[in-house]
């Protein structure tokens, strides 16, 4: 199942693990430099440590930020 989450949307994952009961902790990473993320975010990294799932997520798009 945890493998099967890599690359989906994170509003779909995020409704899975709650139907199933899972406790999940989650971060989401951002590009670093003069980046702005935008869009959804999908599922990057995923991993199971005592029954609790932590989630690393990204945007799906990114742009040079206006100054």
């Amino acid at each position: 199942m945890i493998q099967g989450l890599l690359g989906r949307n994170w509003d779909e994952v995020k409704l899975e693990l709650e139907s199933i009961g899972k406790p999940y902790a989650f971060q989401i990473t951002s590009p670093h430099g003069k980046m702005k993320a935008w869009g959804s975010c999908r599922v990057v990294r995923v991993r199971e440590i005592d029954g609790r799932v932590e989630v690393v997520l990204a945007y799906e798009k990114f742009s040079p930020s206006q100054p």
